[in-house]
């Protein structure tokens, strides 16, 4: 058995480290409710739980297999993934399907990732069972259920050896801009993960975890839950619904169980400034936290000055604020603010970034950019701005595709040479440097910080111009107060051989019924206009949460395009320009 953590190849090591020396400690309190009702985990139930797993597992697997886990957030998933690793399987963490018909997402990874075992709780599974007919692919795979484990069954476990280029799960993108792939994450890229948000995010022996975040998607699963299992701290978590229900929920789990870590997409602070009641804010204190991340999509320094304004009579500070970068191909994170550092930004020239140059201004004006700086790795990873037509290193005044070598880099994609290659094997012209994993996205590199500006694949051109989508979808939402921060899309779409400007937003709840939808159109259409010299064509206002986004919380822009050419929209009101569509 290893002695330290730091020694450990894999996570079994670590959940076993701690079993024998902190056994009746807690690992887990999962909030049932998201408030009071709460069901613990501790680590000797957790190493006891997972070995019991893996035994029923290893009745139906080998090891290198692929299993499917299909859970709502809870313990039961929690079990089920350690599982996996104790048997040596490749654990593949998936949103639960319609329960009247599977998606096209769910059904691509079942096919995609070749499982031979579904792994799920009771009450789904029963209702799971309902699909069978309908589609007989759920006929071949073995199930494993959480509740029909048979007791004692954990002492037929059969230790394997879990070395560190071993596939330990896989993580599914999220298909912001393509169908899902499977990006194979090594025991290896894992622990080297775990270690590198230790040393930057201020860990220690006291550190207490809270989140809502969705326990299959990376940021959830790797932040969220395994990293205080590699510090041997409990993290508390609930359900996504349960945040998105009542955003209170969250800070009150935060000042209930004295967190000092959390993290949540850009929209979840902006969702608590509208959301928490003056009598809520009452309730709360939030001094125990030393940082919370915002991440998973742009980071808005309007957003984080906002809710530290709201909570600052809650003991929060501006400066608990962790900016941060990273995608699944990176296992998680490639950059976030380390512990200590200031808070940076800049504010950018909106014009001038549309021709990926840096021009520098003063002062915040209505065509200026702000941006936020999502830190730097602890860990060493070599990152790179680089010209993704000519593949030759930027200019320090240019904005280009960030690449990036460390060896939190997964391996590749799941039966996908072609694109494996073209994504992990860039190699830096004309130095030959390499090789790099090409992230997609645009950004550039100013004060030993990483800046993000954007993915170029959702580059709205028009006209041979080039915008950034979020630099039009916040002129948007600041444009009318009916509007749902974070919940806009733009993109083009090509009519008579021309690109034209199309948005789409949510409206808030409260003016689902306002009589004057055309009024809030043609604010946006004007704001647009001045802001950015645009003429949108297209204006779509939809029903509040049905805009399609990722599990992490991006806005999918191909996706709402295509459901905006196909008319499968929840529209309230669509105003066109008339003879373009």
């Amino acid at each position: 058995m290893i002695q330290n953590p730091e020694e450990a190849v894999s996570l079994v090591e670590v959940v076993r480290f701690y079993a024998d020396r902190i056994g009746n400690e807690l690992a887990y309190m999962y909030l049932v409710d998201g408030e009071d009702q709460e069901a613990p985990l501790t680590f000797a139930e957790l190493d006891r739980q997972s070995r019991a797993f893996a035994a029923t597992l290893q009745q139906h697997t080998k090891p290198g297999d692929r299993a499917l886990l299909l859970y709502p957030s809870g313990l039961e998933f929690i079990v089920a993934f350690f599982g996996c690793l104790y048997a040596g399987v490749v654990a593949v963490p998936t949103i639960v399907p319609h329960l009247k018909r599977a998606t096209p997402r769910f059904r691509s990874m079942l096919s995609d990732a070749d499982a031979v075992v579904a792994c799920t709780q009771m009450e789904l599974f029963d209702k799971l069972k309902l699909l069978f007919d309908e589609y007989p692919e759920f006929h071949e795979l073995n199930w494993v259920v959480n509740e029909k484990v048979e007791p004692g069954i954990e002492k037929h476990w059969k230790e394997v050896e879990n070395k560190a280029d071993d596939l330990a799960f896989f993580q599914y993108t999220s298909g912001s801009t393509s169908t899902p792939k499977g990006v194979m994450i090594t025991h290896l890229n894992l622990t080297e993960t775990v270690r590198d948000l230790q040393r930057g995010s201020a860990f220690d022996d006291k550190s207490i975890l809270a989140s809502w975040l969705p326990i299959f998607h990376d940021l959830g699963l790797i932040f969220g839950l395994l990293m205080p299992v590699y510090l041997g701290r409990p993290s508390y978590f609930m359900a996504p619904i349960a945040f998105l229900e009542r955003p209170y929920r969250w800070l009150r789990a935060i000042s209930k169980h004295k967190a000092t870590h959390s993290a949540a997409p850009n929209f979840a602070y902006d969702l608590c400034v509208q959301k928490v009641t003056n009598e809520e804010k009452e309730t709360l204190d939030l001094g125990s936290l030393k940082i919370i991340g915002n991440a998973a999509e742009p980071v808005r320094f309007e957003t984080m000055q906002m809710f530290s304004d709201a909570f600052k009579p809650c003991g929060f500070d501006f400066n608990l604020f962790a900016p941060a970068y990273g995608l699944a191909e990176a296992t998680v994170k490639v950059s976030g603010r380390l512990h200590g550092q200031k808070i940076s930004y800049c504010i950018l020239d909106s014009d001038a970034l549309a021709k990926h140059k840096l021009v520098f201004l003063p002062e915040e004006n209505p065509k200026s950019f702000i941006s936020v700086g999502c830190g730097w790795t602890s860990i060493g990873a070599d990152i790179r701005i680089v010209n993704p037509q000519t593949k030759e290193l930027c200019a320090q005044d240019e904005v280009g595709e960030i690449w990036v070598q460390s060896t939190s880099v997964a391996q590749g994609y799941w039966k996908r040479p072609e694109e494996t290659e073209k994504t992990f094997q860039a190699f830096i012209a004309p130095t030959n440097d390499g090789p790099f994993m090409r992230t997609g996205d645009l950004g550039f590199i100013y004060n030993d910080q990483l800046h993000i500006t954007g993915r170029i694949k959702d580059m709205v051109i028009i006209q041979g111009r080039n915008f950034y989508p979020q630099d039009i979808e916040l002129t948007m939402e600041k444009c009318h107060d009916a509007l749902r921060p974070s919940f806009g899309a733009a993109f083009a779409v090509e009519s008579n051989q021309v690109d034209h400007l199309v948005v789409v937003h949510e409206v808030k709840r409260e003016y689902r019924k306002s009589n004057d939808f055309e009024g809030i159109a043609n604010a946006i259409r004007m704001a647009v206009a001045k802001n950015h010299g645009l003429r949108v064509q297209a204006v779509v206002l939809i029903m509040p949460s049905t805009i399609q986004k990722t599990t992490s919380g991006k806005i999918q822009r191909s996706a709402t395009r295509e459901s905006f050419l196909k008319g499968n929209l929840e529209v309230l009101y669509e105003w066109r320009a008339p003879g373009i569509f």
